[in-house]
């Protein structure tokens, strides 16, 4: 029989209580059944205290180095006992932080437009994982340790110089490999102050095709310089690489004000696909953008970023013909 004071949580409650994002906690659920929540009459899910007690218990261990897969079969009290264990000596703290997970590379999100691409950008590869999502850098601070994380992914609507200082000083605290920067707005040359061996700069909006390029990227730099463990699909794609010449590049055929008007005028008409495709066309140029510009950036991964800007140009250069048609069948002019 059910205790009907027992107090119950849903699963937006679970994340703020835990740390663990619902999208990863889901994933736990659904790969290793770390807890069974019941269900609303709606299908919602629900937890009790025991379930929060249980998933900090198993956060707290993969914050310091546990891959979820060596800990989720464990009972609470064993979850106890090996956290004991852990925190009874620091050297051990700080030796299992070194450990990144088999395959994958761990990483820290902050903001919330772009949390929904790097959720399917991890969903589309286990070489990905998120550790944790936060709203502001503070929240992270606050909750990993550093060298929990690999790959730091930071969104911001406006960059200004203390946002600069404030990624760069996270960055080295949190001891990450990289970071990628999501921002909407900025002036080029504040974006000229990072440090480019370190911060990786995508203007948005993104979406998970291209958080997952950008992420790709970073793990082909970690493979050649083996601080992850093998992948053999990404390790053979590496090698195959070549820079584009100007000749690889087709030229554009709408600039950013072009597909700005034809946006506003296409809400004229009764089709939507004029909209879609100039937002198509926006994130893809975008992405071109900057893989042009991180191709001389470092030689170890100027040939990646070559062949990303190539590919990139030439998905833009058929979305590009495919507006065309669409202007003429829907008579918009510029």
């Amino acid at each position: 029989m059910e205790n009907q004071n027992e107090e119950i949580f849903e699963i937006s409650a679970v994340a703020r209580l835990t740390g663990i994002s619902s999208h990863v906690l889901r994933v736990w659920e659904r790969r290793y059944n770390v807890v069974e929540p019941r269900r609303s009459d709606s299908k919602r899910r629900q937890y009790n205290q025991l379930d929060i007690r249980r998933l900090s218990l198993l956060k707290t261990l993969v914050d310091n180095g546990h891959s979820i897969g060596s800990v989720a079969g464990l009972t609470t009290s064993q979850l106890e006992e090996r956290l004991a264990s852990v925190m009874a000596s620091s050297g051990a703290v700080e030796a299992l932080e070194e450990v990144s997970p088999v395959g994958a590379c761990r990483i820290g999100l902050v903001g919330t437009i772009v949390r929904q691409a790097v959720r399917e950008a991890a969903d589309n590869t286990n070489a990905l994982r998120v550790v944790g999502e936060f709203t502001t850098l503070t929240e992270l601070l606050e909750a990993l340790r550093p060298g929990s994380i690999d790959l730091l992914i930071v969104e911001y609507a406006t960059l200004f110089e203390d946002e600069i200082r404030e990624l760069q000083e996270a960055v080295s605290k949190m001891n990450v490999r990289r970071a990628i920067l999501v921002y909407r707005f900025a002036q080029e040359d504040l974006i000229q102050q990072l440090d480019l061996k370190k911060i990786a700069a995508l203007r948005g909006p993104v979406d998970s095709t291209g958080i997952q390029m950008a992420c790709h990227v970073e793990i082909q730099l970690a493979l050649r310089t083996g601080e992850v463990t093998d992948d053999p699909e990404l390790e053979n794609a590496g090698p195959h690489f070549e820079r584009p010449s100007v000749d690889d590049i087709p030229p554009r055929k709408f600039s950013d004000e072009e597909l700005v008007r034809i946006a506003a005028r296409s809400a004229l008409v009764k089709c939507e696909c004029p909209q879609h495709l100039t937002s198509l066309l926006s994130d893809l140029s975008a992405f071109e953008r900057y893989s042009e510009q991180c191709e001389d950036r470092s030689p170890e991964d100027a040939a990646l970023h070559g062949f990303l800007h190539r590919t990139t140009a030439e998905c833009r250069s058929r979305m590009e013909n495919a507006l065309s048609e669409v202007l003429i069948q829907e008579g918009i002019s510029l």
